[in-house]
């Protein structure tokens, strides 16, 4: 509804414009098709560049055709270069393409192995375009994600930038990236930023069609999935959303999260038990022994039960400081995985040069050539403590509320 809303209220913006004489830059509603995404592939040797076109009818709500077509139209164009492959499409369009409303990007995985350079030129140099702009990379085809609707929302670009906004701050798996902060971090020492990524799960049915829709279930559903590793300006990997969590937990970005464990004494790997993360700490701390560096780690987190079936009384306080270090070291445990699938790519996504530079500047000058290497080769020492605030009204859970009930 926030994306929809921002789009209206660019809509509104223009609509006000065009009876003013003086209005500077004026442009006329009836002559753009508003872009609200676009998608990047890279087939037959050139650049597809796909748009998500906004039908303004079909969001008004005064047309007789809203509620019962597509509120956005998509096509492709193609070209040896971005700014070629847009020209082209007064090919087959009567209105001039407008970015300024574009709320998100989708490169396909062929696309970021060629490499996103030319999509940070265009940013560059393009006067239209938004630093706010979210970016998402797929491992199939970006424009069959433009194409895919979205229960609850009309404008799927908008919903999938809202999508990563609740990730963000109720999820804490990924970190929404903005054009702006994949700019500053491949224009930065290590060059490497994460991309979170979209795919069509479920069926792999293609949701294109309004009808569709009509149904109390889809068989499929864009969501995010994996994070993508760009390195220069290539993806290089992808590493998992467990890797991920791990990561956001090492870069101090836990907002809110629900961590799931196992039991105190228990061998089982099972986690039947969760606990709400609301709130998190993560300072970083390096220090330099020789050639080698290490990472301190040190983690500080608080949180509310809200499963416990390992039985025992959480009224005691022993049982509860148990409890509380099965958390820390489920925790300890997806950082540390996090930490290794990055260093296998030698990819310093987590900005353990960033922290060096600023705190150890004459250092890093004389490293930073040989970083990638470095960085995987350093050590992390990861420490984590969890305070539960509260276990709830059930001390002993409810198996042991049963057990009394029947004594």
């Amino acid at each position: 509804m926030i994306g929809r809303r921002r789009l209206l209220s660019g809509l509104l913006a223009l609509l006000i414009c065009l009876p003013l004489a003086g209005c500077w830059g004026k442009v006329e509603l009836g002559d753009i098709a508003i872009v609200s995404a676009t998608g990047i592939d890279w087939k037959d040797g050139q650049w597809q560049l796909s748009y998500q076109v906004v039908i303004p009818q079909a969001i008004s709500g005064q047309s007789a055709t809203a509620g019962t077509n597509a509120a956005v139209n998509v096509f492709s164009t193609k070209g040896d270069n971005f700014r070629i492959a847009i020209s082209k499409a007064s090919l087959e369009t009567p209105r001039r393409l407008f970015f300024a409303h574009n709320q998100i990007v989708i490169i396909g995985q062929d696309a970021a192995r060629k490499g996103i350079s030319a999509l940070a030129e265009a940013y560059l140099r393009n006067p239209d375009s938004r630093e706010t702009v979210s970016v998402f990379l797929t491992k199939g085809n970006a424009r069959r994600v433009l194409e895919q609707l979205i229960p609850l929302e009309k404008i799927p670009g908008a919903a999938i930038q809202q999508m990563i906004f609740n990730e963000q701050l109720s999820g804490s798996t990924f970190q929404e990236t903005t054009m702006h902060k994949l700019l500053k971090d491949l224009l930065g020492g290590a060059q490497v930023v994460g991309i979170p990524s979209l795919a069509i799960s479920g069926t792999g049915e293609s949701l294109d069609q309004v009808e569709k829709l009509s149904r109390t279930n889809t068989s499929s559903k864009v969501r995010l999935m994996d994070l993508g590793i760009v390195s220069g300006d290539k993806l290089v990997g992808w590493i998992s959303k467990e890797e991920s969590s791990g990561l956001m937990w090492i870069k101090n970005q836990i907002k809110k999260t629900t961590v799931a464990f196992g039991c105190p004494n228990d061998g089982k790997e099972g986690k039947a038990s969760s606990i709400r993360i609301t709130k998190a700490k993560t300072k970083l701390r390096p220090q330099r022994s020789g050639s080698k560096w290490t990472m301190h780690i040190e983690t500080k987190a608080e949180g509310t039960l809200l499963e416990y079936s390992c039985g025992g009384d959480m009224n005691k306080p022993k049982e509860v400081d148990e409890t509380a270090q099965v958390i820390a070291e489920t925790i300890k445990a997806t950082m540390k995985n996090g930490w290794k699938a990055v260093a296998g790519y030698k990819a310093d996504v987590v900005g353990f040069g960033n922290i060096i530079h600023q705190r150890h500047p004459d250092a890093w000058k004389q490293m930073k050539g040989d970083w990638p290497d470095l960085f995987a080769e350093m050590e992390v020492k990861i420490d984590v403590k969890v305070k539960v605030n509260s276990a709830g009204m059930s001390g002993g859970g409810f198996k042991k509320l049963q057990e009394k009930a029947r004594s």
